[in-house]
């Protein structure tokens, strides 16, 4: 049975959407972390966009905060950040090794560390897998009830591996297949769901006991069915979501098939692996099924999924969609968005504690000099952005999936060696805002190097030195490691040197954030 959905722009937006903030933002940086965002107690945000591998602390408005940035060699690049506490992440990546003797190319082992907020490394290590393949990148982890976490490869980096808070293993399985891992949640009793794609399979589901053991495993949506992502429920039933079809080749000039026509599905299953139901969603343009679907429980118990539109006839990304469903998978309106003339790659969704939504991705266009940016936006709880929204029609239908038992193949066993990795300083992160930049306006803002702490460390006593006098009246803010703002003081015009004190707030990193009307500039100062 087939329901059509239009979505339509609302009139009045309800009370509790007033004064919510909205944000859109482009970073001119050239990396980021594949799946990092998240928002902290204080309001701000911990994400991926930086220069290469990095991390960046930014306001709840996107405006950066401190950033930190890693070598990539041999640290491949960083992947994932995930928090721990407030003030720990953890995060995983890759690191090159010597020739593989599987095959005749170099190891990759995975990766495993964890960071304060500001972004210094508390300890680092690296595993060498008992393995089948040679390319064993750590794409992303799940901090477990137990303080540790799991971590497993995608793209054909079929494994994961169980640490515990400092980083030794547990137990490791390499899977003797060709797949990957899409997620790994955990359920209310500590068992393990695993969500991957593999072979001819298509949507494959696994539930694992706290200490590996396979209870069941199951494969859906057959034989292309794309698996993303997936919100687990206090009864231990869960939704998983991604496409019905994907299509191999990454090659975005080879027309599409005119038969293909990749559905995004919702489908709910309980704690057994038994489908529930499952619900399909088409529209014009088709989806870009090679982009990961997020997914996301909403403040009133609903869903929030961040999609990707594609192209009509091209396997390219094209513009970031949002849709909001009640427990049944139910539409209750769509969003889509864009400037004219850019496309995008949506990557990350986290729900904020205001009701709303942030997401980020890649765009491309044009940015001046550059082609491509990473972006960050953040809607209302109705998914409302200040500029740029577009509307996305859709169509919903039933769908009737089975599920058919299998056996996965591996092979266990880790051993865990301590690496280190190096900082880089970058040229300082160009930023535009997403309202204006496509009118040709310059950035937003700059943070040239305009300022210096000495000495550095320190005792808690120290001068902030300007370059150059300061041509207007200013001021300066200082932050903890969480990016709680101390406290602010004025700077008046032409000071070139500020003394400050911080031996009243003990030993540990702070940020020093100066604002005036050319900018925002930030330096690092530990006190000892």
């Amino acid at each position: 049975m087939r329901t059509t959905f239009l979505c339509l722009s609302l009139l009045a937006v309800g009370l509790n959407t007033q004064g919510q903030l909205t944000v859109q933002k482009y970073f001119k940086a050239t990396g980021t972390a594949t799946l990092s965002i998240t928002e902290l107690s204080t309001g701000n945000l911990f994400t991926g966009i930086a220069y290469q591998s990095g991390v960046s602390l930014m306001d709840p408005q996107g405006d950066i905060l401190s950033t930190r940035c890693y070598g990539l060699l041999p640290f491949t690049a960083m992947q994932s950040v995930r928090r721990h506490t407030d003030n720990e992440f953890y995060f995983v990546g890759g690191l090159l090794s010597d020739s593989c003797e599987v095959e005749e190319s170099l190891e990759v082992n995975p990766l495993f560390g964890k960071m304060d907020s500001l972004g210094s490394i508390l300890f680092l290590n690296h595993y060498q897998l008992n393995a089948v393949t040679c390319s064993n990148t750590a794409s992303d982890l799940v901090v477990t009830g137990d303080g540790g976490a799991v971590v497993w490869g995608r793209y054909n980096s079929f494994f994961a591996l169980r640490l515990d808070q400092t980083g030794l293993p547990l137990w490791s399985k390499q899977f003797n297949h060709s797949g990957s891992i899409s997620f790994i949640r955990e359920f209310p009793n500590s068992d393990l769901l695993v969500g991957f794609n593999m072979d001819t399979a298509g949507v494959g589901l696994a539930r694992l006991n706290a200490v590996g053991d396979i209870l069941w495993c199951k494969s859906y949506i057959r034989p292309k069915g794309n698996l993303q992502d997936c919100v687990i429920e206090s009864d231990s039933s869960f939704i998983v979501t991604g496409y019905t079809d994907s299509i191999g080749s990454l090659n975005g000039f080879i027309p599409l098939p005119v038969d293909y026509e990749p559905k995004l599905f919702m489908m709910k299953v309980d704690g057994n692996g038994q489908i529930q139901w499952c619900k399909g969603y088409v529209g014009e343009p088709r989806w870009y099924a090679r982009s990961g679907v997020r997914m996301t429980r909403t403040l009133d118990g609903k869903y929030v999924i961040l999609a990707n539109i594609g192209f009509t006839n091209n396997n390219i990304a094209y513009r970031p969609f949002m849709m909001k469903t009640n427990q049944n998978g139910d539409t209750l309106w769509t969003r889509s968005a864009g400037a004219s003339g850019y496309t995008y790659n949506t990557i990350n969704l986290v729900a904020s504690a205001d009701g709303g939504f942030y997401y980020d991705g890649s765009a491309y266009g044009d940015f001046g000099q550059w082609s491509g940016a990473a972006f960050l936006f953040k809607t209302d709880s109705l998914g409302h952005l200040p500029c740029h929204e577009r509307t996305h029609p859709i169509e919903v239908m039933d769908l009737f999936p089975t599920d058919s038992s299998f056996t996965l193949n591996f092979i266990e066993g880790a051993v865990a060696s301590a690496t280190t990795n190096s900082e880089v300083t970058y040229d300082p992160i160009v930023t535009f805002d997403g309202c204006t930049f496509a009118t040709g306006l310059p950035p937003i803002s700059r943070s040239p190097r305009k300022m210096s702490i000495r000495p550095n460390p320190n005792t808690g006593r120290f001068n902030l030195d300007f370059k150059d006098p300061l041509i207007a009246e200013s001021w300066y803010s200082v932050y903890d490691t969480m990016g709680k703002l101390l406290f602010q003081r004025p700077l008046g015009k032409g000071k070139e040197t500020e003394e400050i004190d911080l031996s009243r707030y003990g030993k540990g990193t702070y940020l020093i954030k100066c604002t005036d009307p050319t900018g925002v500039y930030h330096e690092r100062v530990v006190v000892e």
